[in-house]
């Protein structure tokens, strides 16, 4: 009997060296691997080691470049146009949409021609009560007006889906 506990507990004490040894601990989703730890002077033993990803960093802020904050809407990439109230959206909106011009002319020559470069564009404001569709104002694309930092541009598809945003 004694010899059979002494065999069992040879072999519950391998068995736990060979678990220690041979398995990592688990990676965790978004975990931050371990930093290396910086030599310890005399005077700091027993002192608590603040770990580096847990020291503060300064708040993020908007980049120059995103003034109107169209990171904001990156989710509207997508949508269609009927489903989104550009009223809501704070600050000026214009939102720029590849145009018809209501030219005469043959279908079938019509088809094979390339797409006209005109765009319409429509503004907003923030709050806009629209009880009626925009002033809608069709030019050619390359004279989209100057360029504000400040304002949201929504670029739509032929087919109406928010294809871009961008401060212009």
């Amino acid at each position: 009997m004694t010899r059979h506990c002494v065999v069992l507990g040879i072999m519950l004490v391998l068995s736990a060296c060979a678990n220690a040894g041979g398995s990592a601990p688990p990676q965790y989703r978004g975990a931050q691997q371990a930093q290396p730890m910086q030599p310890m002077q005399p005077s700091q033993y027993g002192q608590y080691q603040q770990p580096v990803f847990m020291q503060p960093e300064p708040t993020q802020r908007i980049p120059r470049d995103d003034l109107c904050r169209s990171r904001l809407y990156l989710g509207l990439i997508g949508q269609h146009e009927g489903s989104v109230v550009f009223s809501s959206l704070p600050g000026r909106t214009r939102v720029v949409k590849p145009a018809e011009t209501e030219e005469g002319g043959d279908g079938f020559l019509q088809d094979m021609q390339p797409d006209p470069p005109f765009v319409e564009i429509r503004e907003y404001l923030a709050g806009q009560i629209l009880y009626a569709p925009a002033i809608r104002a069709v030019r050619l694309g390359d004279a989209l007006g100057p360029i504000e930092r400040d304002r949201l541009t929504v670029e739509l598809d032929r087919n109406g889906y928010v294809a871009a945003l961008s401060c212009r």
